[in-house]
């Protein structure tokens, strides 16, 4: 299965805001006589301190539009040019509605493109890897995007909410100029219902433990088909092996599995000796990439943020290895060979490191307020506290957006008329830069969307505090959502700003 489809641009999208894990435990755990010594198993057995949090104005579409325009930057490649756009998550912000059409119109993609939204729990972003490569390979399209995308959910007062982080990462997948090429990718699935969500429930269920087995065998199976597909490949021939991070503990469990001098683990005898890793390997070759302590499990797009987090640091000719694992369950073990243009592209946008360095700590109460946003049923309005200021632009580059006066909707990008056929209200164009300065905050917050903020020539602010917004700081324009109407209605996105950091 050796070919030239690769990775031209890869990118990524942590949210700003984290919350420490032991705040949330202390809080939900609190009365427990051995809290100390759960701290101490989350900590220095799960390996888990922070989790990334989605604020309300983000989602599952904002932060994959985000990894997404990373990514085309990357690659150099007009947008126009993509065939393909597939976007894995189990966190769609519209239970019929593509999530990967909303992307694919915000980053500037054409109306030409086969979309798509797959669910394969964490394995779905590298099923839109295997998705889009497949397309390439028959020739169908010549580029596409594959997306890697979540806000993990997970039930209050249970394990899984510890760990469960938000985040994004995208490839620009094509034959030209390759960061890296993808070399293989083995498949492993079964029937094996440990982790699972029905349909129109918020959160997920699991059987705990039985997670880890079913984990575990999972990943050795997919790597065992990759070693039979090449009789002269070995685990540890590989420079960089990430496994897929719902904790710093899974992962680890299987390379002390794969580290034993007589292995246990596998089920085909053939192959079992080439899984043998070293401490040393654990040590310099796994142990690197694993954000998750940082971020959480970012469910769909843990492990092509660990792939990135890989091609941020490694060197033109290594060999990668990425097994991914979704729950139910389905593995896919990646071998990846670095490709010369790696040290050329890689600066051209923020790393996963930049990501984690910006940083905001919130505290519980904050936290708590995000999760009941997020998981409360009744939804009317979408409602917190926005920061409006006037802007100045920088430099000529700019969008529109179009605002219907009877319905109070933005349309981004554009439309020409209202989607309500009865609607008779006014089209309004408003022209927004890219890139600003700010003139100055108003003396009043909205906490509810109103569009005649745009009208008046106002916009909003996120991911800032007001005592940080001076006159003069400059701003960059991001996609986020604005509004929903309802819990069944529209969710509405435009442009709000932030403090200059991609585009510097």
């Amino acid at each position: 299965m050796v070919d030239d489809v690769g990775i031209m641009g890869y990118g990524v999208c942590i949210p700003l805001e984290r919350v420490a894990t032991e705040t949330i435990v202390r809080k939900r755990e609190g009365r427990r006589k051995d809290i100390e010594e759960l701290l101490s198993k989350i900590r220095n057995g799960l390996l888990l301190q922070y989790k990334s949090i989605a604020n309300p104005s983000e989602d599952t579409t904002t932060l994959a539009t985000e990894a997404v325009q990373n990514a085309i930057t990357m690659s150099g490649i007009d947008p126009m040019k993509i065939g393909s756009v597939a976007l894995g998550t189990e966190s769609k912000p519209y239970a019929v509605g593509l999530a990967a059409r909303h992307v694919a119109s915000f980053v500037g993609v054409g109306e030409n493109v086969f979309v798509a939204d797959l669910e394969g729990a964490c394995n779905a972003g590298m099923q839109a890897v295997n998705y889009v490569m497949s397309q390439i390979k028959a020739g169908i399209v010549d580029y596409g995007i594959a997306i890697g995308s979540d806000l993990s959910q997970a039930p209050v007062k249970d394990a899984l909410e510890y760990s469960a982080g938000a985040g994004a990462a995208a490839f620009v997948l094509g034959k030209k100029n390759l960061v890296a090429s993808i070399r293989d990718m083995a498949p492993y699935s079964t029937l094996s219902l440990d982790f699972w969500r029905r349909d129109e429930m918020l959160v997920p269920k699991h059987h705990g433990r039985t997670t880890v087995e079913v984990y575990t065998n999972a990943v050795i199976g997919a790597m065992e088909e990759l070693l039979r597909r090449h009789p002269e490949m070995k685990i540890s021939d590989f420079e960089h092996i990430t496994f897929h991070q719902p904790s710093g503990y899974m992962p680890l469990k299987v390379c002390k599995a794969l580290a034993q001098p007589k292995i246990e683990v596998g089920c085909d005898p053939n192959v079992r000796d080439r899984l043998k890793i070293s401490k040393e390997d654990i040590e310099t070759k796994v142990k690197p990439w694993l954000t998750v302590l940082e971020t959480g499990n970012t469910y769909a797009a843990s492990t092509p943020i660990a792939i990135a987090t890989i091609l941020d640091k490694a060197k033109a000719g290594d060999d990668i290895l990425a097994v991914s694992y979704g729950s139910g369950a389905y593995t896919i073990a990646t071998w990846l060979k670095v490709g010369k243009e790696i040290n050329k592209k890689r600066k051209t946008v923020m790393g996963v490191q930049d990501y984690i360095r910006r940083r905001k700590e919130i505290d519980f109460k904050t936290y708590a307020a995000y999760l009941k946003e997020r998981i409360g049923r009744k939804k009317i309005r979408l409602e917190y506290p926005r920061i409006v200021g006037y802007i100045e632009p920088i430099g000529k580059k700019s969008i529109d957006v179009i605002i219907c006066s009877s319905c109070n909707r933005v349309y981004y990008p554009v439309r020409s008329r209202c989607l309500n056929f009865e609607c008779t209200g006014n089209l309004d164009k408003i022209t927004l830069p890219t890139k600003a300065r700010l003139k100055k905050l108003c003396p009043r917050q909205q906490r509810i969307f109103n569009s005649n903020t745009l009208k008046n020539g106002e916009v909003f602010i996120v991911d800032a505090d007001v005592d940080e917004l001076k006159p003069k700081i400059e701003l960059e324009c991001v996609t986020r959502r604005l509004d929903y109407e309802g819990s069944d209605g529209l969710i509405i996105y435009g442009p709000c700003y932030r403090p200059s950091f991609i585009r510097k």
